[in-house]
């Protein structure tokens, strides 16, 4: 038996290889089944990061705005004012779910003599998950807001907002931009400070006396 034919097999495999090597079939699928994942990853990524950025662009316009119609109320707020006023938000985050919102309103005043002795006259809350139901008290009670906000005599209107923002799909993106996320649920907040448009609004509870800034 000669060594030609022994090695025979050897070449043609050796050939095969070589052909194999220089072969270009197929090189666009593998490149697709490469970057696939990679590039599905991305668009869920981007998909779930706008949403999220758009929802916390609705929570502080939430914020700006029923701060804003307080601010601008040249008289007292009647209940069923302040409850239109507070509902305004159930209208701006749709259509994102309701149930996470939490609306904060308060007027805060200072002494006529003290800029740094601030009172809270009234404040309203109210849960989009209850719709009906807007709580309102008058404390009059001490109050701390920021050094420089107010003048002796002055008053601020203080809107904040509350919301818990649970992502479409997953929240494995969320992790990374958002702090104190839990069961999949991560809470955005907005404050803002608004001085009235003329007087501090005094608000109207019922029959009784309306409670603020006297």
């Amino acid at each position: 038996m000669s060594k030609s034919f022994l090695f025979r097999p050897y070449v043609r495999l050796a050939v095969s290889v070589r052909a194999l090597a220089r072969c270009t079939q197929g090189v666009a699928a593998v490149e697709f089944a490469l970057i696939a994942p990679v590039m599905a990853a991305m668009f869920v990524g981007s998909v779930e990061l706008s949403q999220a950025v758009t929802a916390n662009r609705r929570v502080t316009q939430v914020a700006t705005s029923t701060g804003d119609l307080v601010a601008r109320a040249d008289k007292n707020i009647s209940d069923s004012e302040i409850v239109d006023i507070m509902k305004v938000g159930s209208y701006l985050m749709s259509p994102y779910a309701l149930t996470g919102l939490s609306v904060d309103i308060r007027v805060v005043a200072s002494s006529a003599t003290n800029a740094t002795d601030t009172k809270l006259k009234w404040t309203c809350s109210y849960k989009a998950s209850a719709p009906t139901t807007v709580t309102c008290t008058c404390p009059s009670t001490t109050y701390a807001i920021p050094a420089g906000l107010v003048s002796q005599g002055d008053a601020v209107v203080i809107a904040d907002i509350s919301y818990d923002y649970k992502p479409t799909l997953f929240d494995n993106y969320m992790k990374k931009y958002y702090t104190g996320g839990s069961g999949g649920v991560y809470k955005m907040k907005e404050t803002v400070y608004q001085k009235p448009r003329s007087n501090a609004p005094q608000l109207q509870v019922g029959v009784a006396p309306a409670c603020g800034v006297t």
